[in-house]
């Protein structure tokens, strides 16, 4: 009895692991379709990372907000709804009618309001919906500790989505990228999602202008599953892609946000001290920036008299 019971057990481990075996094999060949993308930044930028380690920076990559895995099984989902329609930006070098490149899910508040069919961005707005999600609380938290509030005292904070849409970017002219710009006075934040492609591309990624006069560049591919998070109204541009094999294409989604911060309400008597508070907190935030100002100069001058070297990816994830 022992020993058919053992043949047996052994036989269903045989069974389960053929079945495991194939499962794995599906796995790899599907994810065999898609393109690897980076995600560790190039060294100058892991070098200025490292370098700004113990300060608040106003942008940031954050890795895996999203399960590629999960991206790659609805990415073709994501493909067949695109549905791209043109708007104008007056705040970059493409000039006027140049940008046909994204899909809108939703569109408030941008030179185009009124203008968009966000109907056409529907299916893809179903499609999406939990990926968007997943990003709000993504950038929620992240906003959070860039700009603490009182929220064990009654303040309340909540974002909303100004507008959301799917980029696709291909290596022909004025496809390329959107050359550097800022996201709009009204936008208090943004956030770029790496999403997979089946074709690879050069080149891709985002570039940010920070520091003293936006001297410092910082380059983040943005791999996919990843975000690239950013304060209000700092400098950035996608990076042009250049075709592999003869073609590319890199796929992203894009929010803009408005946060809306609510203190609670007080009487007139506690109005006066409450405001006299927040000056004296807005005059320490003042010296404290000037102070930290003086000593990022410092530390940059520092780091640019030593020798480059690169410090590894680990450097960068640590900081997203």
């Amino acid at each position: 009895m022992l020993g058919r019971e053992a043949r047996v057990a052994a036989a269903l481990g045989a069974a389960a692991a053929a079945l495991i075996a194939r499962a794995l094999y599906k796995d790899a060949l599907f994810r065999s379709r898609f393109a690897q993308l980076p995600h560790a930044p190039p060294p100058h930028t892991e070098l200025a990372l490292r370098k700004h380690r113990w300060h608040r920076l106003r942008h940031a990559v954050l890795r895996r907000v999203v399960s590629p895995r999960a991206l790659e099984r609805r990415f073709d989902a994501i493909r067949a709804a695109f549905a791209p329609q043109q708007v104008d930006y007056s705040n970059t070098a493409y000039g006027r009618s140049h940008w046909a490149l994204s899909c809108f899910m939703e569109y408030s508040n941008g030179v185009a309001a009124g203008k968009v069919d966000l109907s056409k961005g529907q299916p893809m707005m179903a499609l999406t919906a939990e990926i968007l999600g997943a990003c709000d609380e993504a950038f929620l938290s992240w906003y959070d500790e860039l700009h603490p509030y009182a929220k064990g005292k009654g303040a309340t904070r909540e974002l909303v989505r100004l507008q959301s849409f799917v980029t696709r970017y291909l290596p022909r002219e004025d496809e390329t990228h959107l050359p550097r710009h800022i996201d709009g006075a009204n936008v208090d934040g943004s956030l770029i999602l790496g999403l997979p492609t089946y074709h690879a591309y050069k080149g891709g990624g985002l570039t940010v202008w920070d520091g003293e006069g936006d001297s410092e560049e910082f380059v983040y591919p943005v791999g996919v599953g990843d975000a690239c998070v950013l304060d209000a109204r700092v400098w950035h541009q996608s990076n042009p892609i250049q075709e592999v094999d003869g073609y590319g294409e890199r796929w992203v989604i894009v929010i803009f946000y408005k946060v809306n911060t609510t203190q609670p309400e007080r009487g007139r008597a506690e109005a006066r001290p409450a405001e006299a508070e927040r000056s004296r907190e807005v005059r320490e935030l003042l010296a404290r920036r000037i102070v930290e100002a003086k000593r990022r100069k410092k530390v940059t001058e520092e780091a640019n008299a030593l020798p480059s070297k690169g410090l590894g990816a680990a450097a960068w994830a640590s900081e997203g």
